[in-house]
This record gives structure tokens, C-alpha cells and sequence, in this order.
């Protein structure tokens, strides 16, 4: 009798994690996260001529996952990604977050004979972002 009870209420118990909605039980999937960051712009088209661009953020939690340039990794290996405050400076343009929501990005006058494409990728646990600076030739 005990049996058919505690079969009868694991049963119960199975049928309702069966019935309830999955997106509810399952964790998210990678990249399934909600914006986080909360960018004030993403997308910038400058001339060629030296230009700043601010971009703020809702929250400070994020860290710098990576830059590129014209599609090219930019090497960050010595830099604290994680910090509310840094600088990188290189050639062509410098990137710098100040009190962990206010980031500045200078790109410095393009004299090439080729649009420029800088993109600053930003990551907050599993939501990834980004500022893409466009700069004309």
C-alpha cells in the first residue's frame, strides 16, 4: 500500500516537471542572455579626419572581450579586461572606459587609401555586445 502510494505521488510529481514550460526549467542557452550592457549607440560612421565617439553603458559589470581592426585581432594579452578604468592606445586609435560605463574611442585621421572598421566587443556573463566605428578614407 505504501508502494502504490509513493509510486503514485512520484508519479505526480514527474508528470508536473514534465507539464510545466521548458524555458522556465532549462537553463539558458549560450548567448541566450537579455542586453545587460545596455549600449547608448553601437554603430558609428566618421569621416576621415581625427574623430572622438562616446558611448555609455546602464551598468558597469561588463568586460572588454576583444578589438578588432579591419577584421584583425588586436593583441590585449597584458591588459586587465576587467578593469572600470583603462587605456589602449595603438596607431590608429585609442579606446578608453572611464568609471566603468563611459567608454571614449579616438580614431586618429585615416590617410589610407581604405575605409577603416574598428569594433570594441563587450561581454556581460553570457550576453556579448559591441561598438563598431566606421571610418571613411
Amino acid at each position: 500500500m505504501k508502494l502504490k502510494l509513493l509510486m503514485s505521488l512520484l508519479g505526480i510529481m514527474l508528470l508536473s516537471l514534465v507539464s510545466c514550460d521548458n524555458d522556465k526549467i532549462s537553463p539558458r542557452k549560450e548567448g541566450d542572455w537579455d542586453d545587460n550592457i545596455k549600449l547608448s549607440k553601437k554603430e558609428f560612421n566618421i569621416s576621415s579626419s581625427s574623430s572622438t565617439v562616446t558611448v555609455f553603458t546602464e551598468n558597469d559589470g561588463w568586460w572588454l572581450n576583444g578589438i578588432r581592426l579591419n577584421n584583425e585581432s588586436v593583441d590585449l594579452t597584458k591588459m586587465n579586461l576587467l578593469s572600470k578604468n583603462f587605456v589602449i592606445t595603438k596607431s590608429e586609435f585609442q579606446v578608453e572606459r572611464k568609471d566603468g560605463k563611459t567608454i571614449i574611442i579616438t580614431m586618429n585621421q585615416n590617410t589610407t587609401n581604405a575605409d577603416r572598421v574598428l569594433y570594441v566587443s563587450l561581454q556581460n556573463g553570457d550576453y556579448f555586445d559591441g561598438v563598431a566605428v566606421i571610418q571613411s578614407k
